[in-house]
Order: C-alpha cells, then sequence, then structure tokens
C-alpha cells in the first residue's frame, strides 16, 4: 500500500473541513472561471513563525492564464501562471506557480464560498521566497468578479 505524503494528508483533510463549512452555507456558489476577477483575501492575524504573512491583504487577479498577486500592504506583486477548478459548486481548488524574482513560489487555495461573493479559504504551499516555504494559512476572500484593472 502507498503511503500518503503529510501534504497529501493535510490537503484531503482541508477538503474535508471545507465540505463540512459548507453543509450549512445556502445560496453559494463559485464562479466556473475566474478569468476577468479579482480576489482580495484577508490572511488570519494571528501572527506566529509559521505565518509570516499574517494579517496581510492580498489583491489576486486573473486573465485567461496568467495570475497577479499584488500584497497591498507592501505593494509587491508578483506574476505566474493559475489552474482553477470548481470542484463544487461550494468548493473549488486554486493552484498557482508564480515567479518572485529568481524564486519559484507554488501553492494551492481551496475556496469555500458563504455567499456568491465572500468565503473562506485555506492556503497551502509546497515551495517559496518567505520561509518556512511549505506552509499553510487561512483567512477570508471576497471575489470581485468582472474586475479591470
Amino acid at each position: 500500500m502507498k503511503q500518503m505524503t503529510g501534504y497529501k494528508t493535510a490537503s484531503i483533510l482541508s477538503l474535508f473541513i471545507a465540505h463540512l463549512a459548507t453543509a450549512s452555507v445556502q445560496n453559494c456558489e463559485l464562479p466556473l472561471s475566474l478569468v476577468g476577477s479579482r480576489v482580495l483575501l484577508g490572511i488570519n492575524g494571528m501572527h506566529a513563525p509559521t505565518n509570516p504573512k499574517a494579517g496581510n491583504l492580498q489583491a489576486l487577479t486573473f486573465t485567461n492564464t496568467q495570475i497577479q498577486d499584488k500584497n497591498m500592504i507592501t505593494g509587491d506583486i508578483s506574476l505566474g501562471t493559475y489552474r482553477y477548478s470548481r470542484l463544487t459548486p461550494k468548493i473549488g481548488l486554486l493552484e498557482v506557480q508564480l515567479t518572485q524574482g529568481t524564486e519559484q513560489s507554488t501553492y494551492r487555495e481551496i475556496l469555500v464560498c458563504k455567499t456568491a461573493l465572500i468565503g473562506k479559504f485555506i492556503f497551502s504551499q509546497t515551495q517559496g521566497l518567505i520561509k518556512p516555504d511549505i506552509r499553510q494559512d487561512s483567512g477570508s476572500y471576497i471575489l470581485q468578479p468582472h474586475y479591470s484593472y
């Protein structure tokens, strides 16, 4: 039998928790696509060495295949590629590969809607510039569909 890695176990556990969280949520549905949208992420404010972006506000902007990740506090911008999948009407998976200077950042975010425009997210990074580069965060998001910048 093949053994699961800690990352896979954490991802499966995150999906299960997200499913339980949406069981009582009504009238919420994530979009099929994020193209032309902006997602504002409010990262949990509990600062710890494992949560270096605690309290930050990030703005993710999407084109057909490109993502722009802007730290709204520092103004730092990272660019990259992404893949978005709506797993169920209430749960979405965002997979991102960012370039930060010469460094790469790879992460996944599970989005769980509360309404059509707001919800919670779980961030799981497997490679990144800021140490520790393997970490998880969580927080709230606001979806701005049809955003132009």
